[in-house]
């Protein structure tokens, strides 16, 4: 029984470990997106040195294997707690959350990324700034963004507060300050359409 709570908790450690990485990325993503309001030239030079850097390679092969990582363990552990015996090892989820809504939002948010991850990989970096005014002026790849960042904000959400609370913050300040971080981000990432719909 210590074999498998030890490894549980190891596996939790490393889950985490998985997804401050992609915070982080994202945080990142985010300064280097904002850099769309510094004008066209600033956007696509940041861009074409990103993606001919050495540093991007490795920057994909480490966001690539921590996010399948990631949702392997979350699978897993939902289907193990699923099938413990006794009610008092199965972990209960969040009355103001149900499951399926929570399952589902992952998903989307995990969708949002494929797509978004494809755009990026496929677009012309040296053209990357009028291909963004293509892209936001269709509503479908509108409305995908919305939802896509509507999710990751709420996985966000529930994951800092996680860490937070881990790191020994006590109370509701987990909570609000990853309110906090997680409205900043979202607002950020928003204002790259906005900006292009009301230029």
């Amino acid at each position: 029984m210590n074999s498998t709570n030890n490894r549980t908790i190891l596996l939790k450690k490393m889950m985490a470990v998985a997804g401050l990485t992609w915070f982080f990325y994202i945080v990142f993503h985010l300064f280097s997106v904002l850099t769309f309001h510094s004008g066209e030239a600033s956007f696509n030079d940041f861009f074409m040195w990103l993606n001919g850097s050495v540093f991007y390679p490795v920057l994909l092969a480490l966001l690539g294997s921590t996010i399948l990582f990631h949702v392997y363990i979350a699978i897993t552990r939902q289907l193990n707690n699923n099938s413990s015996v006794g009610e008092r090892y199965k972990k209960p989820y969040p009355k103001a959350i149900p499951r399926t809504v929570a399952w589902l939002g992952a998903f989307v948010m995990f969708g949002f990324i494929i797509i978004h991850s494809f755009q990026m990989l496929t677009t012309k970096t040296a053209d990357l700034y009028s291909q963004l005014h293509l892209i936001f002026s269709h509503p479908m790849m509108l409305a995908i963004y919305g939802f896509g960042i509507l999710a990751l904000s709420t996985h966000l959400h529930h994951g800092l507060t996680n860490v937070l609370q881990t790191l020994g913050f006590s109370s509701n300040k987990p909570h609000n300050l990853a309110l906090v971080i997680v409205v900043a981000i979202g607002l950020g990432f928003a204002s790259i359409p906005i900006g292009i719909l009301y230029a």
